[in-house]
C-alpha cells in the first residue's frame, strides 16, 4: 500500500510538472493561452483593476465642487483630489505590470505548413500578443499613470498599446484615454487630432459616451462652449443610468448659461433636478434656474418663493449667502438695483467658509459701482473681491489688474481730497476746525456701531462700504466740506485693518498688536493689568489726529499744494492711459492747468487734452495748442505741434546717444576705462535731455572702480540715486552700495551718522523718555515689559512712569519708560539700568538702550530706525 502511494504521488508531481510545461509563455499552444488567460483575467487583472475602480471613488469622495464656476466633467483633474488615490493607482500599475511580465505570449503557434491558411487564420497567426489580457493591462496601467497625473508615463505606455493591440475596440479605449491624458496636459492640439481619428458611429453606448465626454472636455479646457455643448447631449443620450448622468447634465445646463440659451439652461437644470442628484448639486440646480429666470416672460414671484422657501429650510444655514446672492442677481435683472445690492451685502455677510461666494458677492457690487462709475467704490469692492476669490477663479487675473489701476486711481483722488480738505480746514477759526473735528469724530463712532456684526463678531466690511457712500452722499449733498476723505470716508478697510487689523467684537479690540502692552508705573504699576498708552496723533478720534497735517504756514501750504498738484495730474493720466474715461482725464487735467497754472507739467496736460480731443473735440483741441505753442513755446510738447521734424530731429539725437552709449560700453568691456569714463563725461552736455544719463552715469562708476576706493566709489554711486531715483540704474547702484557698505561697516555708520544729524537736534526739550531696544522680534514682549516694570516697582515706587512696549515695523522690540522731567532725572535711570541684571532669558540678543528728548522723540517715531538715534545718542550724551 506505502508502494502504491509513494508511486501515485511521483505520478501527480510528474502530471503536474508537465501541465506547467505545456503551459509555459515559451510554448504557444491552445492549452498554454486558456491558462495565461484564465490566469490573467481572474486573479492579477482583477485585483489591479478593483484597485484602480477603488481610487477612482476615492476621488470622487474627496473632490469638492465649486458650483460657483463650471465644474470639470473628471473629478481626477483636480490634482489635490487624484492625490487621494495614488496607493490605488500604485497597486494597479503593478498588477497591470505583474501580469504583463510573466503572463505575455509574444511566441507564434506552430502551424501547418502545407495546409493553405484562412484571413481569419493569417490574422491569428500575424498576432504580436497572444494573451488577451495583455492589452487590458497596458490599458489599466496608462489610466492609472494618467490618474496620478504622471502624464508623460501615460502618454508611453497608452501609444505603446495603440500601436501593439490586435484589437481595434482596445485601440479606440487607448486613443480615447490618450487624448485625455493630452488634454489634462494641455496639449488640445493633439487631443483634438487624436479625437478626429475616431468614428464614434459604430461603436456600442459606453464607449460613445467616453468619448463624447473626451471630446466635451477638451473643448471645455479650451472654453469653445458652443462646441462642448453637441459633445455634451451626444454623451448623455449615451450614458446609462441616473446617477451617472446628473453631472454632465449639470454641466450641459452651467454650458447653456454660459452661451447665454436661457431657455435650455432652465430645461437641463430641471432635468438634474429629476435625476435624483446629490443635494449639494440639487441645491446648485435651483439656485442656478433662478439665475436663468426670463423676467420678461416668467413668473418671477414663483421663483422668489422657491428662494424664500430654500432660506427658511434648516438644511440651507450653509448656503444662505448663495441664496442672497440668488436674489440679488434676479433684483439686478429686474433693475432693482438697491434691492440687488442690499441683497449682495447680505450675501457677503452670511459667507463664513465659503471665500469664493464672498468673493462673487464683492464682485457683483463692484461691477456695479465701476459702470456707473463710483470709482472709490468700485475699488474698496474689487479690493475685497481679489481678497477672498481663489486665484484659480475664472478672471481672477483681470480683477487683480482692474483693481491695482482702481487703487492707484483713487490713492491720487484721495490726496487731492485730502489737501483741499485741509487747506480749507486751515483757512478757518479755531472754533470752526474744533466744531468740525467734533461732528467728523461723531460720524466715525456712528460708522463703527453700525458696522459691527453681531453674528460671530467680525467686521462687516461690505455694509459699511455702503454706509461710506451714504454718508459721502450726505455730505455733498449738504454742501459740507470734504475732509472726511481717508480720515472717515475712505476710512474703511483699508483705513480699519492698518489702524487695528481683523480684529473681533470684543473688550480692547483696538489693540494694534496683542503682543504690544504698557502699564502706567508708580503704586499703579501692575503687571497684570498693563495698559498701552496710546498716541493720540494716530487715533482717529482724537482731535490731534486731524490737527497734525493741517497746512498752518506758507512752507506747509506749498507743499499741500504739490502733493495736491501731483495727484491731480496722475490722476488725470490715470483715467487718461488706463481707463479710458477720457470725459474725466479732460477734467482732470483742465482743473489741474486751472489750479496750478505755473507748475511745470502744464504744457504736458495741454498736449494730453489736445490728444484727447483732437478727434472728438476738433475746435477744443485747436484752441489748447494755439495756447500750448503760445504761452509755452519751449517746451518739448509746444515744439512737437508747431515743428513736425521736432520728432524726427529728437530720434536722430536719441539714435546718436544710443551709439556713443554703445561705444562706451564697448570699451569698458575691452579694459579702456579712461576712454569710457571719457565719452561718459561728454554725454550731460552733448544730450542733456536724454534718458540714457543715468546708463552714462553707472557705466562711469563701473570704470573707475578698480582706480577708487570704497569711499569715493560709494559716493559715486550715491550720486546716481540721488539724481536719478527710481530708475533701474539706481537700483543697481543701491545693490552696490549696500554691497560695500556690508564689505566696509565703517562707510554705512558714517552715512547714518551724517542722516541722524539731518534728523535729531540737540535742544534739550523736556520731557525724556528712556527707550530700550531689543533686536529679537521673536522675544515674549509682555515678559520683557513686564520685567522693566518689575524694576520700576522695585527701585521708583514713588515715580509715576509710564511703561510700553512694542514690536517696531517686525523688525525689533522698543520698550519706553518715561516721562522724565528733564535730562538730569533720564540719565540718571539710563546709567543705573542693566539690561544683563534686569531682563530674563535674553541670551545673546543684541540690546541697546538710550535717552531721547520730545522732540527727537517725534522724529524716531516716523524714522523707525533705532540703531540711526543710537549712533547720534552716543556723539551727544556722552556719559
Amino acid at each position: 500500500m506505502g508502494r502504491y502511494l509513494k508511486s501515485n504521488n511521483i505520478l501527480i508531481v510528474l502530471a503536474t510538472g508537465l501541465l506547467l510545461y505545456s503551459c509555459s509563455v515559451e510554448k504557444n499552444t491552445g492549452l498554454s493561452r486558456f491558462y495565461h488567460n484564465l490566469t490573467s483575467n481572474y486573479n492579477i487583472y482583477f485585483n489591479g483593476n478593483e484597485a484602480f475602480l477603488e481610487g477612482m471613488e476615492k476621488i470622487k469622495q474627496s473632490y469638492k465642487d465649486d458650483y460657483a464656476t463650471l465644474i470639470p466633467i473628471f473629478e481626477y483633474s483636480d490634482e489635490n483630489a487624484a492625490r487621494s488615490a495614488v496607493g490605488d493607482m500604485e497597486r494597479a500599475i503593478n498588477k497591470a505590470s505583474k501580469l504583463i511580465s510573466l503572463h505575455s505570449m509574444t511566441a507564434s503557434p506552430e502551424m501547418d505548413s502545407d495546409k493553405p491558411l484562412t484571413d481569419k487564420e493569417k490574422e491569428f497567426y500575424d498576432r504580436k500578443e497572444y494573451n488577451d489580457w495583455v492589452d487590458d493591462s497596458y490599458l489599466l496601467m496608462g489610466k492609472a499613470q494618467l490618474l496620478k497625473h504622471d502624464y508623460n508615463n501615460a502618454r508611453i505606455t497608452l501609444l505603446h498599446n495603440i500601436r501593439e493591440t490586435h484589437d481595434e475596440e482596445m485601440r479606440i479605449r487607448s486613443m480615447i484615454w490618450l487624448a485625455r491624458t493630452y488634454t489634462e496636459a494641455g496639449n488640445y492640439n493633439e487631443a483634438g487630432r487624436l479625437l478626429s481619428e475616431i468614428d464614434p458611429q459604430p461603436l456600442d453606448d459606453e464607449l460613445q459616451a467616453e468619448y463624447y465626454l473626451s471630446l466635451a472636455d477638451m473643448h471645455m479646457r479650451r472654453q469653445q462652449y458652443e462646441r462642448a455643448i453637441p459633445a455634451l447631449e451626444n454623451a448623455l443620450d449615451n450614458i446609462k443610468g441616473k446617477k451617472n448622468k446628473n453631472r454632465p447634465a449639470y454641466i450641459l445646463a452651467r454650458l447653456y448659461e454660459e452661451t447665454g440659451n436661457s431657455t435650455l439652461a432652465t430645461k437641463y437644470y430641471k432635468k438634474v433636478l429629476k435625476l435624483n442628484p446629490p443635494y449639494e448639486m440639487e441645491f446648485n440646480a435651483r439656485i442656478s434656474q433662478a439665475g436663468v429666470f426670463d423676467v420678461e416672460s416668467g413668473d418671477v414671484e414663483s421663483i422668489r418663493k422657491e428662494l424664500d422657501k430654500l432660506l427658511r429650510d434648516d438644511k440651507n444655514k450653509e448656503y444662505l449667502d448663495q441664496i442672497y446672492f440668488a436674489h440679488g442677481n434676479l433684483s439686478m435683472r429686474e433693475g432693482n438695483t438697491g434691492e440687488a445690492i442690499d441683497y449682495y451685502h447680505r450675501s457677503a455677510a452670511a459667507s463664513t467658509n465659503n471665500n469664493n461666494q464672498k468673493g462673487r458677492s464683492y464682485l457683483m457690487l463692484a461691477e456695479h459701482y465701476y459702470d456707473k462709475p463710483d470709482y472709490h467704490l468700485a475699488q474698496m469692492y474689487y479690493d475685497s473681491a481679489v481678497t477672498f476669490l481663489d486665484k484659480q477663479y475664472p478672471g481672477y487675473n483681470d480683477y487683480n489688474r482692474l483693481s491695482s489701476k482702481l487703487n492707484e486711481l483713487t490713492s491720487y483722488l484721495d490726496i487731492v481730497s485730502r489737501e483741499d480738505s485741509l487747506q480749507y480746514v486751515a483757512s478757518l477759526s479755531p472754533s470752526e476746525i474744533d466744531n468740525i473735528i467734533n461732528g467728523i469724530i461723531r460720524e466715525i463712532e456712528q460708522e463703527e456701531r453700525e458696522a459691527a456684526m453681531p453674528e460671530g463678531g467680525r467686521y462687516n466690511m461690505g455694509q459699511f462700504y455702503e454706509n461710506q457712500r451714504r454718508f459721502r452722499d450726505n455730505i455733498e449733498a449738504s454742501g459740507k466740506w470734504y475732509f472726511y476723505n481717508q480720515s472717515a470716508l475712505t476710512f474703511g478697510r483699508t483705513e480699519f485693518r492698518n489702524r487695528w487689523g481683523d480684529r473681533q467684537l470684543e473688550d480692547n479690540w483696538r489693540r494694534r498688536n496683542k503682543s504690544s502692552t504698557g502699564a502706567v508705573g508708580g503704586s499703579s504699576e501692575d503687571a497684570g493689568q498693563a495698559e498701552e498708552e496710546v498716541d493720540v496723533t494716530a487715533d482717529i478720534k482724537s482731535k490731534e489726529y486731524y490737527l497734525k497735517n493741517l497746512p498752518l504756514n506758507d512752507s506747509l501750504m506749498a507743499e499741500s499744494d504739490r502733493k495736491m498738484a501731483d495727484a491731480l495730474f496722475n490722476a488725470a493720466q490715470v483715467y487718461h492711459e488706463k481707463f479710458n474715461d477720457y470725459e474725466k482725464a479732460k477734467e482732470s487735467y483742465t482743473s489741474f492747468i486751472s489750479r496750478f497754472p505755473d507748475n511745470p507739467r502744464v504744457p504736458h496736460a495741454l498736449y494730453n487734452i489736445y490728444s484727447i480731443c483732437k478727434d472728438r473735440d476738433p475746435q477744443l483741441a485747436e484752441s489748447h495748442k494755439e495756447r500750448l505753442i503760445s504761452r509755452h513755446p519751449e517746451s518739448e510738447y509746444a515744439k512737437i505741434l508747431s515743428d513736425p521734424d521736432y520728432l524726427k530731429t529728437r530720434m536722430k539725437e536719441a539714435n546718436r546717444a544710443e551709439e556713443m552709449y554703445n561705444s562706451a560700453f564697448s570699451l569698458w568691456k575691452n579694459g579702456d576705462m579712461e576712454a569710457a569714463i571719457a565719452i561718459c563725461n561728454r554725454a550731460p552736455d552733448e544730450f542733456p535731455q536724454s534718458e540714457l544719463l543715468p546708463k552714462f552715469m553707472l557705466l562711469k562708476a563701473y570704470a573707475m572702480g578698480p582706480a577708487l576706493d570704497e569711499k569715493s566709489l560709494k559716493d559715486e554711486l550715491l550720486r546716481i540715486t540721488d539724481m536719478y531715483p527710481g530708475t533701474d540704474e539706481a537700483a543697481r547702484a543701491s545693490e552696490m552700495i549696500a554691497h560695500i557698505n556690508e564689505k566696509v561697516p565703517e562707510l554705512k555708520e558714517e552715512d547714518e551718522r551724517e542722516i541722524a544729524v539731518s534728523l535729531y537736534d540737540t535742544l534739550q526739550t523736556p520731557p525724556y523718555r528712556f527707550m530700550l531696544v531689543i533686536m529679537d522680534k521673536d522675544l515674549d514682549i509682555n515678559r520683557l515689559t513686564f520685567d522693566v516694570i518689575n524694576y520700576n516697582i522695585d527701585n521708583y515706587t514713588n515715580e509715576n512712569y509710564n511703561t510700553r512696549g512694542e514690536l517696531v515695523d517686525d523688525e525689533y522690540i522698543s520698550i519706553t519708560v518715561g516721562t522724565f522731567p528733564g535730562i538730569g532725572a533720564a540719565m540718571d535711570y539710563y546709567k543705573s539700568f542693566s539690561p544683563a541684571d534686569i531682563l530674563r532669558n535674553t541670551g545673546e540678543t543684541e540690546i541697546f538702550s538710550f535717552i531721547i528728548s520730545s522732540s527727537n522723540y517725534e522724529s524716531l517715531i516716523r524714522d523707525k530706525n533705532a540703531g540711526r538715534y543710537y549712533l547720534f545718542f552716543r556723539e551727544n550724551y556722552p556719559e
